[in-house]
């Protein structure tokens, strides 16, 4: 059986041998780096802790903006929201009010993202607006409709065709005025 042993000097592997039993002892080199290990970067107790944003633009769900967290080397993206669940996620968002009054942009869609936004809602609202109609309109069909039925069929419909002219709108998709849905409370 060989024991190992080390030397701190640097010496050639070599067999020695050791006392009767015959066993041998290993000696082998101990190789040192002689640059010093860079000291680990302290741990910061919270790990989401920042110390700088930039960039802050408003957004419709709060501010875009660029956020230099401790523990990492560069600025990351980041959509800081006032109801965020986590709590560093709402002080970045404080932080950027805070920002805003120093004159922070607002985000503008460009037109495709507009068009494509409103014609989601559009979309929308129409499933919502036939869904109604085709319940009233059943009810009216077999006889089975109230005067209040008839008057919100009227009015699905009537909100319905308000929804397929948007585009007719002169404005359209910047500015437009949206029919407003039938409440059967006001009937």
């Amino acid at each position: 059986m060989a024991k190992i042993k080390t030397k701190q000097a640097i010496e050639p592997v070599a067999e020695n041998p050791i006392g009767e039993s015959g066993e041998t002892t290993q000696v082998l080199p101990i190789i040192i780096d002689p640059t010093p290990i860079p000291p680990a970067p302290p741990k910061s107790a919270n790990p989401f802790a920042f110390s700088d944003i930039k960039d802050v633009v408003r957004v419709a769900a709060g501010f875009q903006c660029a956020v230099k967290f401790n523990h990492h080397d560069d600025y990351l993206a980041y959509l800081a929201c006032a109801e965020d669940v986590e709590e560093h996620g709402r002080a970045i968002h404080a932080a950027c009010v805070a920002r805003a009054s120093d004159g922070v942009p607002d985000y503008f869609p460009t037109d495709a993202e507009l068009l494509e936004a409103v014609q989601d809602r559009a979309s929308r609202e129409l499933r919502r607006a036939t869904s109604e109609v085709t319940k009233y309109q059943d009810r009216v069909d077999i006889d089975d409709a109230s005067e209040a039925d008839i008057a919100m069929l009227r009015a699905w419909k009537t909100y319905r065709a308000g929804l397929n002219r948007l585009p007719d709108q002169v404005d359209y998709p910047h500015h437009l005025t949206w029919p407003v849905a039938p409440d059967r409370s006001a009937l």
